[in-house]
């Protein structure tokens, strides 16, 4: 498993905030069984929505700089769903006709999702893992992914199974590995899709390099490549206003990537930030594919 110690050797300057690259194989979790279990769920996942409105947005923004004020006081509405489409009308019937060409293409959807949260607790005989329903998702952070997010709850298939479990339990472990005095943890989990299809891009990380808003993430558990490039993983120190590559890996089947995300360097000394690259499509005539399992976990107690 490669950690932060690994990473200061080979960038020959110390990162103190934990980074973990591993596998299912490595957590002690049967690959096989669990690749096949989980691939076929990501069949069903509901469109995310909210990334082609962000991007309907900045694109209408890029356009009219002068009504910028003015698409910005729809912005948030529109947003989390409380008015349609219609309102951006006044601004899509003066588009050209390559510029609406464009406003499809950044229209199409290329991500899909479901989430679930879960608190899991040190007890005696084991761990105790209780379900915790949630209406809406918000993050932590300074940009659209703070506003209220709405997205399909997980099934009962998908998430309350003995390898999701396992799973669960894992995460744990990497966090107390670090923080031995902690029994209580709360993780909510992304279930994720990203498409790519033609000239389409499929966007893993839309808001650039990032913070999730989480104490700790597993940022991406990649269950399915399917005829893909890209999609690469990296992770950043930032220093100042300048944020410097130190990991870099294509994540396969089964591999996945645990880091601090907020707050680390308060207590660890180094600001991790995290990107993935986008995906396109190996074959321009088929749809490709990225199903990734994400964690947002927090310290409870």
């Amino acid at each position: 498993m490669v950690t932060e110690k690994n990473i200061s050797a080979v960038i020959n300057r110390e990162i103190k905030s934990p980074i973990r690259i591993g596998s299912l194989t490595e957590l002690q979790i049967n690959r096989e069984a669990f690749l096949s279990y989980f691939q076929p769920l990501f069949e069903n996942l509901e469109n995310d929505e909210y990334l082609v409105k962000e991007n309907q947005i900045t694109f209408l923004k890029n356009n009219f700089s002068e009504d910028i004020e003015s698409i910005s006081s729809i912005h948030k509405s529109y947003f989390e769903k409380q008015v349609g489409v219609e309102v951006l009308e006044p601004w899509i019937s003066r588009l050209t006709i390559e510029q609406k060409k464009q406003f499809s293409q950044i229209s199409t959807v290329t991500r899909q999702r479901n989430i679930s949260t879960f608190t899991i607790e040190k007890v005696k005989e084991g761990y105790q893992i209780q379900r915790v329903e949630a209406d809406s998702f918000e993050q932590k952070v300074n940009d659209f992914r703070s506003w209220k997010r709405e997205f399909k709850q997980a099934t009962e298939q998908a998430v309350e199974n003995e390898l999701f479990y396992q799973l669960l339990q894992k995460a744990f472990e990497l966090v107390a590995s670090i923080h031995p005095e902690i029994y209580k943890l709360k993780i909510t989990s992304h279930f994720m899709r990203t498409l790519t299809k033609g000239e389409v891009k499929g966007e893993n990380s839309p808001e650039g390099m990032h913070e999730d808003g989480a104490q700790y993430i597993i940022s991406a558990l990649v269950v399915n490549r399917k005829n893909i490039l890209g999609g690469e993983t990296q992770i950043f120190e930032k220093k100042d206003e300048v944020r410097e590559l130190i990991f870099n890996k294509e994540l396969e089947l089964g591999e996945f990537a645990f880091q601090a995300d907020t707050g680390e360097e308060k207590t660890f000394g180094n600001d991790l930030w995290h990107y993935v690259t986008p995906i396109q499509p190996v074959d321009m005539t088929e749809q490709g594919i990225r199903d990734i399992i994400g964690f947002d976990i927090e310290i409870i107690k």
